[in-house]
């Protein structure tokens, strides 16, 4: 089954089709443009990198957070509209969880981290257990300090941190010796990440359709706030 997966949660874009949890092509791009203008023609790309047209493509799969408000939105509405109209499968996966999906064959506990502004970050904790991935704890918003803590308490097993707050929870454990950066090619939450888990959850029927592919946010978006604070203000 060919899946095409779709990453922009962050700055970067990227696509991959993933065919029987092998890459099959991938694309990455990080130049600054917005999403809108730069996620179509990356997905024409792996496209025609691996020879295959969009009649190809049986299922979608795409982040659905946490991660920037705007980039979830074009990346989930992109889904929504491959999908529909052939009635595609879907995946919407954790940024958090597919990010975790890149350290297949690791052995350790990995730590993706998200800057979420305000000293807080977006995180989870999976164990790495070669090709078994494992959930310790649900996504969550929290401050780097508190985060630290939490990692400073695991010694016995290596901790890797990715995302692009990883430096700075790193700095916040003191450089503790199990606690180390991803490779910068592993850094930054990828497409790769997203269709292989996809890959997954379509062979153990978890899919959905093109509606209910929503984002996942962890906290309200900007505009949100602030209009909500000056309600409170108001009453």
């Amino acid at each position: 089954m060919n899946i095409l997966a779709i990453e922009c949660s962050a700055s970067p874009v990227s696509a991959a089709i993933i065919n029987d949890g092998k890459i099959v092509s991938y694309a990455y791009s990080d130049i600054k443009l917005t999403h809108s203008q730069t996620l179509f023609p990356i997905i024409q790309n792996v496209l025609s990198s691996a020879r295959l047209s969009f009649s190809d493509i049986e299922a979608v799969s795409v982040s659905t957070g946490p991660g920037s408000f705007t980039g979830l939105r074009i990346g989930i509405a992109c889904a929504k509209g491959l999908a529909e109209p052939k009635r595609l499968k879907c995946v919407g996966v954790s940024t958090l969880l597919s990010a975790a999906y890149m350290f297949k064959g690791e052995h350790a506990v990995i730590c993706p981290v998200i800057d979420a502004r305000c000293s807080q970050v977006y995180c989870a904790l999976f164990e790495v257990d070669g090709e078994n991935i494992t959930r310790i704890c649900e996504d969550k918003a929290v401050m780097i300090e508190d985060l630290s803590k939490v990692l400073t308490g695991i010694d016995d097993k290596p901790i890797i941190l990715c995302g692009d707050a990883a430096a700075s929870v790193l700095d916040a454990t003191n450089n503790q010796s199990n606690i180390k950066l991803a490779t910068p090619s592993l850094m930054m939450q990828n497409a790769i990440g997203v269709g292989l888990y996809a890959n997954k959850a379509i062979k153990e029927n978890n899919y959905s359709d093109s509606e209910e592919l929503m984002p996942m946010y962890l906290k309200l978006p900007q505009a949100e706030r602030e209009l909500k604070a000056k309600q409170e203000k108001e009453k």
